[in-house]
């Protein structure tokens, strides 16, 4: 006999709630059914296997051994099929998976972004990494944008790149090279930085090809260069990063704040001279593909502050 053919779903429930709660009667109300169809489901299930599921009692029923074996795989059903209901549960719930360059603007934008949506059924994954990275999990598909700063003069490089993996870049906002000192330098210390950027001390994050932090071997307008620069503390953490600045006399060249700074920032100072100062600010995307909405709703968002507050510390 084909098992399949003779039982259903609902008489696979009526076996496990007479296990869970060893009466036909209690059965049948937590599955708001009449007594005598839990009875029934329960007596065909037991024709169709050809074995007794159950030993009835005037009190009640228990399992037979063999009752208990079906028992346990009847349960593993039920439950693989509430795992099954929950797939399209968290298909409801929509993650936005996007990564970025370590970055304070970009770390206070999501925050804001997050503030206002954050009574919304909306999940965040939220990568923080160098250039190639970024591209590479967004081509994998580990995140659906990834934002990054590129050099201006590496545009057409980085664009050709991006087109030999299936992706394409769009440009946001553009910025420049700036210098970020320490909270902490002492008069000794900022004189050595008037004197040149190789009196500089940094802390700097990890370069790659495509990072600005690649190209700060760069000579001022006065034959400075900060190829002789110390570079005391290399890292991706914005966090360490922050503090460094704010409590040591360490500096730091990167990108200029997007938008006008807030009081509590660090300033920024522009480096005047040098032969590519220019930076842009945009996202990485898979080519031909429309991000997800939730992506696209924070991609908005960040235009919309860019177009709010686009005047930039000189």
């Amino acid at each position: 006999m084909d098992f399949k053919r003779f039982v259903d779903l609902k008489q696979i429930e009526c076996l496990v709630a007479c296990a869970q709660t060893g009466s036909v009667t209690k059965a049948a109300e937590v599955l708001h059914m009449s007594q005598p169809s839990v009875s029934k489901a329960i007596k065909t299930m037991e024709e169709a296997l050809g074995i007794q599921l159950f030993s009835r009692y005037a009190k009640g029923m228990s399992l037979t051994r063999e009752g208990e074996s079906a028992y346990r795989y009847a349960k593993d059903i039920l439950e693989n099929l509430d795992k099954i209901q929950d797939i399209h549960a968290k298909q409801t719930t929509e993650t936005l998976r996007m990564s970025n360059n370590p970055s304070s603007w970009f770390a206070d934008a999501f925050l804001e972004f997050y503030t206002e949506h954050q009574e919304e059924d909306l999940h965040y994954q939220i990568y923080t990494t160098g250039t190639r990275e970024i591209v590479q999990r967004v081509e994998d598909r580990k995140d659906d944008a990834g934002f990054v700063y590129v050099i201006k003069n590496q545009k057409a490089a980085f664009e050709y790149y991006l087109s030999r993996n299936y992706l394409e870049f769009t440009p946001l906002a553009e910025t420049y090279v700036a210098l970020f000192s320490g909270e902490k330098n002492n008069s000794e210390n900022r004189q050595k930085q008037d004197a040149g950027l190789s009196a500089l001390r940094l802390v700097q994050r990890f370069p790659d090809e495509f990072s600005p932090d690649n190209y700060w071997d760069i000579i001022d307008a006065s034959g400075h260069s900060t190829e002789n620069a110390e570079t005391v503390v290399t890292t991706n953490s914005e966090y360490i990063m922050t503090r460094l600045l704010q409590q040591s006399d360490l500096s730091n060249i990167s990108a200029a704040w997007l938008t006008q700074e807030k009081p509590s920032e660090l300033t920024a100072s522009r480096m005047t001279g040098l032969k590519e100062d220019q930076i842009i600010f945009g996202f990485v995307k898979r080519r031909g593909e429309a991000l997800p909405e939730g992506v696209a709703m924070f991609v908005d968002y960040v235009k919309m502050i860019l177009d709010a507050g686009i005047e930039k510390p000189v």
